[in-house]
């Protein structure tokens, strides 16, 4: 994953059913340091737990949501 991932690239964690999208800050020994984008939050992962979002960011967030809701109930 690490070859592909980039600072300032779009990122979901696997391990956290994809709850949030992040932007990669840094990159470090196989760890990536993440900002949120739609919240308030920073977290780090093992660029194993990472899938890079590769699609358009709006419809991203759309479907999303759209998972969040059907969660929920």
């Amino acid at each position: 994953m690490s070859e592909f991932l980039a600072i300032g690239d779009l990122v979901v964690r696997k391990s956290h059913n994809a709850d949030v999208v992040f932007k990669v800050v840094s990159l470090n020994d196989g760890i990536a340091l993440l900002r949120g984008i739609c919240l308030r939050v920073m977290a780090d992962a093992p660029l194993s737990d990472l899938v890079k979002v590769t699609s358009d960011y709006e419809k991203m967030q759309r479907e999303h949501f759209e998972m969040l809701k059907r969660q929920i109930g």
